[in-house]
């Protein structure tokens, strides 16, 4: 209906109750405070600012329209805490009307236990504390009558709520209530505590609590008793120890898979023999397959039957620098390993040449726990052995970044410590090539590099490069690097050093 249509309509009705009541529908007394065309009924005073025709009526008749202001609905039933008043002798809300206590009408629903704990409450709480323990009250009490455990909870032995700070003494002075943090009573809980639900939880809470405190007093009890080996479980070394009685000079290398047999074991006098043909041999053949073939069954041959002295030492020595000559730092790492453990035994050997090599692998692998327990176990005599004090000379300038002293350690190197550094010369290359490039722009000449990186000959300088894919340099006479463009691949060629295995194999 347009707003039109409505003016004539209302300008004509009058006070004709018939036109009144043909024209009320939903849209017309939709609201109480507003009209169908959003015209303000009340002012502010409540007094009516249009005399509308649908609010004209007769003496007699009854109005169209009567506002009515129904009580909101609770969402959830039962009792709540504001519904209950808790006062000292108060009665139990009743079931028609629970918000309200008549307190001259006896109720059945709470228990006599009940106005006991009540009352106990209130005579065990200050003046000040009244109104927090009337709210505690009402939580607990609301609580129990939602879960219908007004009857089933013993009230003379619950607890008195948390509010409660006055008890008697002996001489009936009463004190303020000293109570813990843990107390059963909880402000502001609403909570049933003696569910059995709850019941249950604890007992099973304090069932696990007694089993660990159970087992923990036996494991203390256990490891205050000494000691009682069983001789069924301790395995005799010295009565099973073997003593070969093979004689042959060559044997192959196998893994054990059951007990030794003597008859394919070689005595000492025999492994003696057999060192002497390896050194032989090796300086013959050079044939590392073969030769490190023997010296682990060489190697098997002193461990079953348990011969650890200077010869042992001697054996692992000569294959440890065997496999360092060769590349092979996994078998060199193994007797690295074992010639650690003899050397602490006190027997004879090279200490310090092995300590170094130790300290040269740490650096390879980039084991920085390793070199740091070395380093704080080291005695002042062993730091000032040359070849000691050289490995440390190396440590330090990687430690540093000093990569020109670095490559003058690396031209020098005592015994055998140079195969270990030439394992990663080339890593250390690639880092002192960043630095080139960022020190040197625009150019480089690639004589200056060959000398800095500790390259014997421009050819071997060049090749290096060139595995970077580094542009050559541009013309024969010149021979310059462009240090702008070579940084990117110097910087790239870092990404394969970035992990090592335990052996020193980088993947």
């Amino acid at each position: 209906m347009s707003n039109k249509v409505d003016d004539e309509a209302y300008g004509s009705v009058g006070t004709n109750p018939a036109f009144v009541d043909s024209r009320r529908s939903s849209s017309v007394t939709r609201g109480v405070t507003r009209g169908v065309s959003d015209i303000a009924l009340y002012d502010k005073g409540n007094r009516a600012l249009v005399d509308l025709p649908w609010r004209q009526t007769d003496a007699g008749q009854a109005p169209l329209y009567t506002s009515v202001k129904l009580p909101k609905k609770k969402k959830s039933g039962g009792f709540g805490a504001n519904d209950i008043s808790i006062k000292p002798g108060a009665r139990a809300p009743s079931a028609s009307r629970p918000g309200l206590v008549d307190p001259n009408v006896p109720s059945p629903e709470w228990p006599d236990s009940l106005k006991r704990f009540v009352e106990r409450s209130f005579a065990a709480c200050s003046v000040q504390a009244r109104s927090k323990l009337e709210t505690q009250l009402k939580q607990i009490i609301s609580s129990a009558a939602n879960n219908k455990k007004l009857r089933k909870i013993d009230w003379d032995d619950r607890p008195l709520p948390k509010a409660c700070d006055i008890v008697p003494n002996k001489k009936g002075v009463t004190l303020p209530a000293k109570r813990s943090s843990g107390s059963a009573e909880l402000s502001g809980s609403v909570e049933d505590f003696d569910s059995e639900e709850r019941k249950e939880r604890r007992l099973r809470r304090f069932q696990k609590d007694a089993e660990a405190a159970k087992k923990a007093a036996n494991d203390n009890a256990m490891a205050l008793l000494p000691a009682v080996p069983n001789k069924k479980d301790v395995f005799n070394w010295d009565a099973d120890t073997i003593v070969g009685t093979c004689t042959r000079l060559e044997k192959s290398y196998l893994r054990l898979t059951s007990a030794p047999d003597p008859s394919q074991v070689r005595p000492l006098p025999i492994l003696h023999k057999t060192l002497d043909l390896l050194k032989k041999s090796w300086v013959e053949e050079n044939n590392y397959t073969y030769i490190c073939n023997q010296f682990k069954s060489l190697r098997q041959d002193l461990t079953v039957q348990r011969i650890t002295n200077d010869f042992t030492v001697e054996v692992y020595e000569l294959h440890a620098r065997i496999a360092l000559e060769t590349n092979d730092l996994g078998e060199y790492n193994q007797c690295q390993t074992q010639l650690k453990q003899l050397y602490s035994m006190g027997l004879s050997g090279h200490p310090m040449e092995f300590l170094a090599y130790r300290i040269l692998y740490f650096l390879y692998t980039q084991n920085k726990a390793d070199i740091n327990t070395t380093l704080a176990t080291m005695r002042p005599d062993e730091r000032q052995d040359p070849a000691v004090k050289h490995a440390l000379g190396v440590r330090a300038a990687m430690a540093t970044g000093n990569s020109h002293a670095f490559f003058g350690l690396y031209v020098n190197v005592p015994n055998m410590g140079g195969y270990l550094m030439d394992n990663f010369i080339d890593r250390e290359r690639c880092i002192a090539l960043q630095k080139l490039c960022k020190a040197f722009r625009p150019k480089l000449d690639v004589g200056f590099i060959t000398k800095e990186l500790a390259f014997d000959t421009t050819e071997a300088c060049m090749k290096f490069l060139g595995s970077l894919s580094i542009p050559p340099p541009e013309g024969d006479q010149t021979r310059h690097i462009d240090m702008k463009t070579a940084y990117p691949y110097a910087a790239a060629a870092m990404k394969k050093y970035e992990k090592v295995d335990i052996k020193g194999q980088i993947y």
